[in-house]
């Protein structure tokens, strides 16, 4: 089973702005010392979100698979202790990624929940899963619903 990320109305619109305002800055240092340095910041922003921006979740036979475009991450379902429906509120604390560049990706907190890792676009197309271990991790896409009973029917 495999199911895309949708990215909500303002991770598009500040994937757009930031985006344009990368190549704005390039355009307009070009032929001065600064040249160099908007290439570079745009490259390592770039590279970053490709690595970690999520595009779809697929399952296969032993694990899920948060897919990117440069970047596949892997959680075997021997792993998992739980997986829920989940929304992130707006009270996340935002400790290292993106919150809404290219979707939300990185490492979150929040108070009921406590720490963990998100890749997902839109926070009402969410479901947390738990691993046995304690480590949590929020991931969305088109159809949470099903992506949730199979995940369950893996672990069964």
């Amino acid at each position: 089973m495999k199911s895309r990320v949708r990215l909500s109305t303002f991770s598009t619109i500040i994937t757009i702005v930031v985006i344009a305002f990368l190549l704005l800055a390039i355009y307009f240092s070009i032929g001065t010392y600064k040249f160099i340095p908007a290439c570079v910041i745009t490259v390592v922003l770039l590279g970053f979100s490709l690595w970690f921006s999520p595009l779809s979740i697929s399952l296969d036979a032993n694990k899920i698979n948060i897919n990117s475009s440069l970047h596949i991450k892997s959680i075997p379902y021997d792993t998992i202790a739980t997986v829920e429906r989940f929304q992130p509120t707006m009270g996340a604390k935002r400790k290292l990624g993106s919150g809404g560049f290219m979707g939300y990706w990185g490492m979150f907190a929040e108070g009921d929940v406590g720490n963990y890792t998100a890749f997902y676009g839109k926070s009402s197309d969410c479901f947390l899963i738990t691993l046995k271990d304690g480590g949590k991790y929020v991931l969305g896409c088109n159809d949470p619903d099903k992506m949730v009973n199979e995940i369950k029917r893996h672990l069964c």
